[in-house]
């Protein structure tokens, strides 16, 4: 079966702008009006939207029949009064709308005549009425007044639906420890759609044994060059290492796979390496994700996340105090945030001793999201909070602390062992995603910012070299 890698797709949103001859009787100045909101829309949300003017019954009719079979989410804009029967009968079929009051001042604030001329032609009514009928019909409908969380709802289709489309590997059974993660890859399909092939462990062996130094040599050197030291571990260390990341993109353009989750500790047994490095790069990357211990939760995670635009996507330990903070530490973590190169240091892994894998000093003081897609694709946690450094302790190599609205509250949704987290307020777009995919979200906000911070020393996150990570299209 062919496959698209879907982190390279487009998937726009139904934008239905609705607008009556009554209020706008004259045709050219009515398809100005039209014309505008489409201009707002696209200068601030680029190709997320696919618009479809509705100006007249027979139009609206059209439209209907056109669109009877479609479920999928869409936004709805009334320019006009009048438009409210139109709005019903062309969105019938779907569960999920939000509904842009575009004639609000603070919704285009860049345009406030426009918006004025909207409200002028009795948009509001026509928005409230239409909301209120959506409501008590019992369908998903979210009230947006701002072009942020227009977007956020665009994004949040676009990601779940790169998500419902993806083709992950599964390579070798997930860790006997990691209790907290679907083992059934048809339990996955039929929650989310999302297909996962698992392969057996040897399947990555087979291609690794055939790949030869010289596939992962230029890798090697990269990793080499921009590490700030090497800590009880040499050229040949990195090279094994930067072979199993070749091995792994072999095996995902194999199978059209736009990611993975690889049962790494089993591996280092097999392999004496690590995937670490890999899982790194492949992380770092625009076109794929890489999850360790092979947790299907993480992996679909770093998918989601990656899919709503996410540069920086990290599975973590949580270490939870008491005073609102939470220390994140794992092996894995991308070597590039916020489109810049991040310092690092190259040793062996934490646990076993062997292979190699990177400390990366991460970016602190600015907002990130610690997010869990889990209980067989059934809920969702995300807690934003603010970064900061803090002196290492005996844990996986790189680490952040990150200062959360309420440590019970990420106690109570606790989902497993594993976080991802993703520099960035994510929580707009995960609430709508929640409601597209179905699932049991808790979502906290970030807090105040901790006053003072206290200094570290441990140095800055940026070096001078950029950043060889290209943010995922969104």
């Amino acid at each position: 079966m062919s496959h698209s890698p879907q982190l390279r797709q487009n998937h726009p949103i139904d934008v239905f702008l609705f607008a009556s001859p009554v209020y706008w009787p004259d045709e050219a100045i009515r398809a100005q009006q039209l014309a505008a909101v489409k201009s707002a829309l696209t200068a601030a949300g680029g190709e997320r939207w696919r618009f479809q003017p509705v100006t007249g019954a027979d139009e609206a009719q059209h439209l209907t029949a056109a669109h009877a079979a479609s479920t999928d989410p869409c936004i709805v804009i009334a320019l006009s009064g009048g438009v409210q029967p139109w709005m019903r009968s062309i969105t019938a079929n779907r569960p999920h709308l939000a509904l842009f009051n575009a004639y609000l001042p603070e919704a285009l604030p860049d345009f406030p005549a426009l918006a004025g001329r909207l409200m002028h032609a009795n948009a509001h009514p026509a928005n409230t009425d239409f909301f209120a009928a959506c409501r008590l019909a019992g369908k998903s409908v979210r009230w947006i007044d701002n072009l942020s969380d227009l977007i956020a709802y665009a994004d949040a289709w676009q990601a779940t639906t790169r998500l419902r489309r993806a083709r992950l590997l599964k390579i070798g059974e997930t860790e006997p420890w990691v209790i907290n993660s679907c083992r059934e890859p048809a339990t996955i399909a039929q929650r989310l759609g999302t297909e996962v092939i698992p392969l057996d462990r040897e399947a990555l062996y087979d291609v690794y044994h055939q790949t030869g130094d010289d596939a992962a040599r230029a890798e090697a050197e990269i990793w080499a060059q921009d590490s700030s030291s090497l800590i009880d571990i040499n050229t040949p260390d990195i090279l094994k290492a930067c072979r199993v990341t070749a091995a792994m993109r072999t095996l995902l353009k194999q199978h059209d796979a736009d990611g993975l989750s690889m049962a790494c500790f089993a591996m280092i047994g097999d392999l004496d390496t690590t995937s670490c490095l890999a899982l790194s790069s492949l992380n770092s990357s625009a076109t794929a994700i890489g999850a360790c211990e092979g947790d299907l939760d993480a992996a679909l995670t770093l998918f989601l996340l990656k899919s709503l635009g996410a540069d920086f996507v990290w599975i973590a330990n949580p270490i939870i105090h008491a005073d609102n903070t939470v220390d994140l530490a794992h092996c894995t973590a991308p070597t590039c945030a916020c489109q810049e190169k991040l310092g690092y240091q190259l040793m062996r892994h934490h646990e076993s001793g062997r292979g190699v894998s990177p400390e990366v000093v991460l970016p602190d003081a600015l907002t990130a999201s610690a997010v869990r897609l889990s209980v067989n694709a059934q809920a969702l946690t995300c807690h934003v909070g603010l970064t900061q450094r803090q002196p290492k302790l005996p844990a996986c190599h790189t680490q952040i602390r990150l200062h959360v609205e309420s440590s019970q509250r990420v106690l109570d949704s606790l989902l497993g062992t594993h976080v991802v987290l993703a520099y960035g307020d994510y929580q707009p777009a995960l609430r709508y995603a929640a409601d597209f995919l179905g699932l049991d979200a808790t979502i906290t906000s970030r807090p105040a910012t901790p006053e003072p911070l206290p200094s570290s020393s441990i140095p800055s996150a940026f070096t001078a070299v950029g950043c060889n990570c290209a943010p995922v299209p969104a």
